[in-house]
């Protein structure tokens, strides 16, 4: 994938949270084990959340920054992990907190990759607010899912 624009990264990032979400849900429907089913309930809830939360940066951020050319491929080691996640319904609950981690690490680093291909600092600032973003709820996910673990 070849972004032009910081705003192609957000909202990239938009559809694969919202993608995600989905998947989360439809796959929490298949499963059986009642852990794993509310962990993907959670997930889900999560993942939508921060589509949400892209889309409010996103309106919060000026139009200038939005609009910084890029012409910025990621590497393909972040791509694969992204288009490589896969959740089935026979997954424990650690192997499907281990794939969210493997995503939420891969949009981390695309996010530092755009921190390191841009040198306009104000776009810089933006995506090391997403990375921070994306970190902190990578940990809250994390507490939670392991919380979830123990009822």
């Amino acid at each position: 994938m070849r972004f032009e624009q910081a705003k192609d990264v957000i909202e990239y990032c938009e559809k694969l949270h919202h993608q995600i979400g989905e998947f989360y849900k439809e796959v929490g429907e298949e499963v059986s084990q009642e852990r794993v089913k509310m962990l993907l309930t959670y997930l889900s809830r999560h993942e939508i959340h921060l589509e949400e939360s892209l889309k409010e940066y996103e309106a919060d951020a000026s139009s200038k920054i939005l609009n910084t050319w890029l012409q910025f491929v990621p590497s393909s080691n972040i791509e694969a992990s992204i288009t490589a996640f896969k959740v089935n319904p026979s997954m424990s609950v650690d192997e499907v907190i281990d794939k969210t981690i493997e995503f939420d690490n891969a949009l981390i680093e695309l996010y530092k990759e755009v921190i390191h291909e841009t040198s306009e600092p104000s776009v810089q600032a933006v995506f090391k607010n997403l990375v921070d973003m994306e970190s902190k709820e990578k940990i809250k996910m994390v507490r939670n899912a392991m919380m979830l673990k123990e009822i």
